[in-house]
């Protein structure tokens, strides 16, 4: 789509806060922008499921319909024997999933959102976070399933459990960082997104979602340990099921890998952001 050289100008504008603004009002603007990313993840979810006889049902089924079939793959054909597998592999899917549904929206929300951005004149970044919200919006209902099925399976919470949050807020700056540094990339270079989905499809496959870090063997468990998301997994894994905390050194090394990633993202974005309007 080709924009009209007033649309680029805005587009190249960045919004920035005036340094005479008063407190007041840098609060009420980003209240504001907060809104817009709320309004923009809620219109996405809703219409993701439109027209759809189940609606949002669907985004308690998907999870559910690939939990299955992991499951029977993974316990038939791989012979997997991994205690408390059930929980293990649903919370591995639904990890995954928003790594996977998060990065992939995310990475391409400025070009998704040309049309918006040509006419308002708002932070870039907005439309990233309200690609992640809205992934993160069914993320939420999927840890609820989770949560049933723990339940359901008679796997008890222990104190180790305190990890969890700190393990889902580097899963969420693992994500935000990856979408903010490849989103502006991506608007002029459209490679990036098939390369992303390739990454994604063998990344899968490279992460213990199916089967145990442990069944890796020896000289290649470098490749799970330098996975930021399978790091991620298995001390969520440790922690969530299995009752048993993770080591603080490798909670650490996480949590720098997240937040380095996610620092990236934004110097990243804020360099490239003014140069989006010139490819879209």
């Amino acid at each position: 789509m080709k924009m009209k050289p007033a649309e680029q100008a805005a587009l190249r504008t960045p919004a920035v806060e005036l340094p005479w603004i008063d407190p007041s009002t840098r609060s009420r603007q980003r209240s504001n922008y907060a809104s817009l990313i709320l309004q923009f993840a809620l219109k996405d979810f809703k219409i993701r499921y439109t027209h759809s006889v189940l609606g949002y049902t669907w985004s308690v089924i998907n999870p559910v319909i690939f939990f299955g079939l992991y499951y029977i793959v993974a316990t038939n054909f791989l012979n997997v024997d991994i205690p408390k597998y059930p929980a293990f592999l649903l919370l591995s899917v639904v990890m995954w999933n928003f790594f996977f549904e998060g990065s992939s929206r995310g990475v391409g929300a400025l070009l998704s959102r040309a049309d918006v951005l040509s006419k308002m004149v708002m932070p870039r970044e907005v439309v990233v976070y309200s690609a992640l919200l809205s992934a993160g919006l069914t993320f939420v209902i999927n840890l609820m399933v989770l949560v049933v099925l723990l339940w359901v399976t008679g796997t008890d919470l222990s104190i180790s459990a305190i990890y969890f949050p700190l393990l889902l807020a580097n899963l969420i700056a693992l994500t935000l960082g990856v979408s903010l540094l490849l989103s502006p990339i991506y608007v002029r270079f459209h490679d990036i997104g098939y390369l992303w989905s390739i990454v994604l499809q063998v990344g899968f496959w490279m992460t213990p979602i199916l089967y145990s870090e442990l069944n890796v063997p020896e000289k290649w468990r470098w490749i799970v340990w330098w996975n930021p998301v399978a790091r991620i997994l298995v001390d969520a894994r440790r922690s969530l099921v299995y009752g048993l905390f993770p080591g603080t050194q490798g909670v650490i090394i996480t949590t720098l890998y997240s937040v380095g990633v996610l620092v990236l993202g934004i110097l990243v974005f804020k360099r490239l952001q003014a140069k989006v309007a010139d490819y879209l």
